[in-house]
């Protein structure tokens, strides 16, 4: 086994270790969460938790169309690298991710632009579900929201004028005169190209796609919300789902959040685990 190998398994090791340290005691009071909820309620939660996921797999694959990666690979390294982004704090768990995928493709740096697109695609929808809560349902909006609104325009805006303003200044540079300044300049702009292209493919013809697809995911979500808490009034209906988006938003989950986010986990983990089991008796099958 090579040191690179050795490697990954050492990172895969300890994060996932911290990961269901952090999970155990985050969901230490494990009965409180699921009080009062009925066999049909559970079963609806399991049954959204089971069609989101299968919905945000599908749009990642899709995003990932094009990359040397099987669907039984995306799969298994879905399974294991959303318990992680979901349960450490700070979106920390996304580099995780992104190494995870980027050691798959064989470039890292692959991996973070893929899952960058596929953030800011989550991030855009979710901004946009609330926002049409808050405008025809009366739901709360808060600054924070507003934040990431002017942020997503502003990323936005940058993709599609940074084309020109490189082309510009790589043909300003080029006919100026040569300094150290100048080919480190055209050097950076050379990289940032490079990582333009990169998400340029990730986004080209699959774009608006991926943004529905979480467009879908999030409505599914927040439905079984309103199924799961009945027929309410609905100012009051429209703030419980403002509320359980942004609270998906700022890592501070509602305790319907919770409960969506116990039975992800546990339902990934198990999925994984299979998975790593029959592709273990595949592969022994397939070498005797």
């Amino acid at each position: 086994m090579s040191w690179n190998n050795i490697r990954y398994n050492i990172i895969n090791i300890v994060v996932l270790i911290l990961t269901a340290a952090l999970f155990i005691y985050d969901y230490r009071n494990i009965k409180e969460i699921f009080c009062g909820e009925n066999l049909f309620s559970i079963f609806i939660l399991f049954l959204t938790v089971l069609v989101v996921h299968a919905t945000k797999l599908g749009r990642l694959y899709l995003a990932l169309s094009g990359f040397n990666i099987d669907f039984i690979s995306s799969v298994k390294i879905y399974c294991k690298v959303t318990p992680v982004s979901v349960v450490i704090p700070f979106k920390l768990g996304e580099f995780f991710r992104m190494y995870c995928y980027g050691r798959r493709l064989g470039d890292i740096r692959k991996g973070i632009v893929v899952i960058l697109f596929d953030r800011f695609m989550d991030t855009a929808a979710i901004v946009t579900v609330i926002l049409l809560v808050g405008i025809f349902g009366g739901g709360h909006m808060t600054s924070f929201i507003f934040l990431f609104l002017v942020f997503l325009t502003f990323v936005l805006f940058i993709y599609f004028v940074f084309p020109g303003i490189c082309e510009f200044w790589r043909k300003y540079l080029l006919r100026a005169k040569a300094t150290e300044q100048r080919l480190a300049v055209l050097e950076m702009l050379k990289t940032f190209n490079m990582i333009y292209q990169e998400i340029e493919n990730v986004a080209k013809g699959k774009g608006v796609i991926l943004y529905f697809i979480s467009l879908l995911s999030w409505g599914i979500e927040i439905g079984s919300v309103a199924v799961l808490n009945g027929i309410l009034k609905e100012g009051e209906l429209s703030a419980m789902i403002s509320g359980y988006l942004i609270s998906a938003m700022n890592g501070h989950p509602t305790f319907e959040l919770q409960q969506f986010v116990f039975i992800s986990i546990s339902l990934l983990t198990v999925s994984y685990f299979v998975l790593k089991i029959i592709t273990v008796l595949y592969e022994k099958k397939v070498y005797e």
